[in-house]
């Protein structure tokens, strides 16, 4: 499967409201962030764990211990599963799910140990809120994939490493501005070589309206979260306003 198709995907998910609570005995894990029970599979929402494909390689690195990491979770109890009523393009149920007991979901403990990173997808955000704060916890710490120089979060100055793969980046931006239904917070002064983010005009607008203009981000640092493309440089699409956070 293509990698960059695989975290698209995942990445254009758009999520109902929760649906009913469900308790799942058995479950097998298939990769940090993704489980089969009773012939269906889960893929758990606002995370992104190392994947079992890549463009250059059979896996990405810290993949076998995220999926361990997993695995000891689902050995501790049964899970209790909130459906979101939504299935990903590959038709895996999208779910957060918590151990019976426990005062944390999976995606928590999977964040907390450095076996996933956040991939901002609900519209909860107070647990993407609360997601960010244990990563940059696990990210302080080392923890899990962080000690890897693989998903080390890149500065925006010197991005191209980034490109092919899900990363953090971080920088001030230069420029903020719409041009022809798009939004650009450029990094660097020339946009056809420099790291830029983006998100269609409407969705910006939107974000606007609902706290988070882009607009005011003009010479500010912040940190940025999405697949790395290569559009003139570096580039990632901003899919939803927590891939976005203000440093200063």
């Amino acid at each position: 499967m293509n990698r960059r198709a695989f975290l698209a995907g995942a990445a254009s998910m758009i999520v109902a409201p929760a649906k009913a609570l469900e308790t799942i005995a058995k479950a097998e894990a298939l990769a940090g962030d993704r489980f089969r029970a009773d012939g269906d599979e889960f893929h758990l929402t606002d995370v992104i764990a190392p994947s079992a494909f890549d463009l250059h390689r059979d896996a990405q690195p810290f993949f076998d211990d995220a999926k361990a990491v997993f695995e000891g979770l689902l050995t501790d109890g049964p899970l209790e599963v909130v459906d979101s009523g939504e299935r990903n393009r590959w038709g895996a149920r999208l779910v957060s799910a918590r151990r019976t007991g426990d005062a944390l979901t999976v995606q928590e403990r999977l964040v907390a140990a450095g076996a996933a990173r956040v991939d901002p997808q609900t519209e909860d955000h107070a647990f993407i809120d609360a997601l960010l704060g244990l990563e940059r916890q696990a990210r302080r710490m080392r923890a899990g994939l962080w000690a890897l120089r693989d998903y080390r979060v890149f500065d925006a100055t010197n991005a191209r490493g980034a490109i092919g793969g899900f990363h953090l980046i971080e920088g001030a931006v230069q420029t903020a501005r719409g041009v022809r239904g798009r939004f650009y917070l450029n990094f660097g002064a020339d946009y056809r070589e420099d790291f830029t983010a983006t998100a269609p005009s409407r969705r910006a607008r939107k974000w606007a309206r609902a706290g988070l203009d882009l607009e005011t981000l003009q010479d500010a640092r912040i940190r940025v979260r999405g697949f790395v493309d290569e559009i003139n440089g570096p580039s990632i699409e901003l899919s939803h306003p927590k891939a976005v956070e203000r440093l200063d």
